[in-house]
């Protein structure tokens, strides 16, 4: 039986091609136009082609047309394909760009193919055999570009069997960030007909495909079966799940393609009095969506230690630390009180402050740190570490030692979070201090309105230390709108565990007017158990989220006021506390247990100062409306809405 190739190739810059050419003779009036007309693809095969070499005349349009397929090996639309090369030539020069990552052969190949390129064609040699009765794609993506202006030719697709027909069934879809729900780009999308998932971590799938930048993947030309669908940031190129930092996304069922003919209402009737119904072929399923995740993997261990000043040494962890860690002297004649601790916001470092006078003053402090991390075999382990804490003293010059009085960096420095102007009269102010210190009161600092330049109104307040943290204070007390106020610490009223005084302390700041902010009062329905409300803005690109307000709640309904917000454009966003451990948490293959749900409200909040949105929210999966929301949010801030 002779050879034939099944193949499919887009022929969209074709189309592009000859609208060029028809734009440059469409001023050719009557008759002549007509004769002109039947040597357009003439003109397009050679002209067109000659011209993207650099050969006759110099000069006109830059060339910005992508390379158009004129040709392959073997032919279109034949079955029964057994060989091992595929060529495909082009109308002009053509390179290849990084073709040998890009390129999606499914079904996958044990060993990459020899691409080459050789003038006008791309050729792909094939190393082993082919799967008989087996229908293969190959998907070149962006791989291919013209040899002088590099025009890249986009969606290249061929598809061809080794069998006798061609498979028609197709899954289509979208791989998303599983806690931002953005677009996973260039991610593996992996079948397997084994309802196993051991399977995605020992084997090569049956088929692949990758994302694009909106996170869609397709299988087309595929064969009647059950299919278990996974998806893959395949950082060693391997094709399976095989180390925890790759990131990985699965389904929670097997999938079974299908097609239906689907008739249009209208019928016609030929000359023959046959009917014919027109209709299309409905694909099922075509918009599975599953989530992107890395599994939580306890691989702890310390990447840096560094302790300056003497009081203070920073452990800087290579991820978030657990409940788990435990900080002890070696020093057996040490009190058990000699440190306070404190974790970093997203607690991947741990500060601990010396609060024993004598052990700060020792250079060379040891000490053993107990931690949760995993065996070789995966086990989850207590990990414990001796750290040599070292302190090296910086000098103080002489000039400094002949002072009468103690030099400025004897003291410590108070820091705050005031601004100078427009600070939010809904904050706190926090008064926070380098090290743990003694015993503060709230008579040690003076708070007064300014009425005029003479004229000062004390202002009566609460002190609030912070939890587990005696370096970190808050000052309770309602601020005014469009008022001045002068915050003041004298020196010397207190010190540090290790006896450094405090330097004195004064500023002046004015609040922003009450009429400044605006808010939205919320809806919410829906809710499962408890999770996190939390109102964000994007950055510029729409790649990171800034959370400005976080808001705990308990279904199944709720309304809530967020107010004093400054006028701009918000987003909500809401994370599903499913465990009740307030955090989100990610899944687990192996327990077949998905990421704890997230969902986006479908629209940007527009906040505008001295006014109230109203907004109801039912909760369902925001799966597909995440990037609406980021680009909606882009879109805004570059229109200045």
């Amino acid at each position: 039986m002779a050879q034939k190739l099944i193949m499919m190739i887009s022929f969209k810059h074709l189309n592009e091609n000859i609208k060029v050419v028809l734009f440059r003779l469409k001023k050719i009036k009557g008759r002549l136009f007509q004769f002109t007309l039947p040597l357009v693809f003439i003109y397009f095969i050679f002209f067109h082609s000659c011209a993207n070499q650099g050969i006759g005349p110099s000069g006109g349009p830059k060339d910005s047309i992508p390379p158009v397929v004129i040709n392959s090996i073997p032919v279109p639309f034949q079955t029964m394909y057994t060989g091992k090369e595929i060529a495909v030539t082009f109308n002009e020069y053509v390179v290849t760009d990084n073709l040998t990552e890009k390129l999606v052969i499914s079904p996958p190949l044990a060993k990459k193919p020899d691409i080459g390129t050789k003038g006008k064609s791309v050729s792909i040699k094939f190393s082993e055999d082919l799967i008989p009765d087996r229908t293969y794609s190959l998907d070149f993506q962006d791989g291919i570009k013209d040899y002088n202006e590099n025009n890249k030719l986009k969606e290249l697709r061929m598809v061809f069997s080794t069998g006798s027909q061609l498979d028609s069934l197709r899954i289509g879809g979208y791989i998303l960030d599983a806690y931002t729900l953005l677009p996973a780009k260039n991610v593996l999308a992996t079948l397997y007909t084994f309802d196993n998932d051991s399977v995605f971590q020992n084997l090569r799938p049956d088929f692949i495909a990758r994302t694009n930048d909106e996170g869609y993947f397709l299988f087309d030309n595929l064969p009647p079966d059950h299919y278990k669908l996974y998806g893959l940031k395949d950082e060693d190129k391997n094709l399976f799940y095989s180390q925890a930092t790759e990131s990985i996304a699965f389904s929670d069922t097997m999938i079974s393609p299908s097609v239906q003919f689907v008739a249009n209402p209208d019928t016609v009737i030929n000359g023959n009095d046959t009917i014919i119904s027109k209709g299309q072929n409905l694909y099922s399923p075509n918009n599975v969506t599953i989530l992107l995740f890395q599994e939580k993997v306890y691989n702890q261990f310390i990447v840096s230690l560094k302790r300056d000043p003497a009081d203070k040494c920073l452990i800087v962890f290579n991820e978030p630390v657990t409940d788990s860690l435990k900080i002890e002297t070696l020093d057996s004649l040490m009190p058990k009180t000699w440190n306070e601790v404190e974790l970093s916001n997203n607690k991947d470092s741990v500060s601990v402050y010396i609060t024993d006078s004598i052990l700060a003053k020792t250079d060379t402090l040891l000490v053993k740190i107990s931690y949760q991390a995993t065996d070789s075999s995966g086990n989850s382990i207590v990990k414990t570490d001796t750290l040599k804490m070292l302190y090296s003293k910086t000098e103080v010059s002489k000039a400094k030692k002949k002072e009468d009085k103690p030099a400025d960096d004897q003291y410590f420095k108070f820091s705050t979070n005031l601004i100078q102007s427009n600070f939010d009269i809904n904050k706190s102010i926090i008064i926070e201090s380098p090290s743990p210190i003694g015993d503060l009161k709230k008579e040690m600092i003076e708070l007064n309105e300014i009425i005029n330049d003479s004229t000062l109104k004390t202002v009566n307040l609460e002190l609030q230390t912070e939890k587990d943290s005696n370096r970190k204070f808050k000052l309770l007390f309602p601020l005014a709108g469009n008022t001045k106020y002068q915050l003041t610490i004298d020196t010397a009223v207190v010190k540090t565990f290790t006896g450094i005084y405090n330097a004195g302390f004064s500023s002046k700041f004015s609040t922003q007017k009450a009429d400044f902010y605006g808010s939205i009062i919320l809806s919410l329905s829906g809710i499962r158990g408890k999770g996190r409300l939390l109102l964000i803005k994007y950055n510029e690109k729409g790649e990171k989220e800034d959370v400005i307000r976080e808001l705990f709640l308990e279904g199944p309904q709720q309304t809530v006021v967020l107010d004093f917000l400054k006028p701009d454009k918000y987003v909500l966003k809401f994370v599903s506390d499913l465990n009740n451990n307030c955090k989100w948490d990610t899944g687990n293959l192996s327990k077949n247990l998905q990421p704890e749900p997230v969902s986006y409200f479908e629209k940007v909040i527009n906040v505008k100062s001295n006014w109230e949105v109203k907004e109801s929210w039912e909760l369902i999966s925001g799966a597909t409306k995440a990037k609406k929301i980021v680009d909606e949010s882009k879109e805004e801030k570059k229109s200045g809405k």
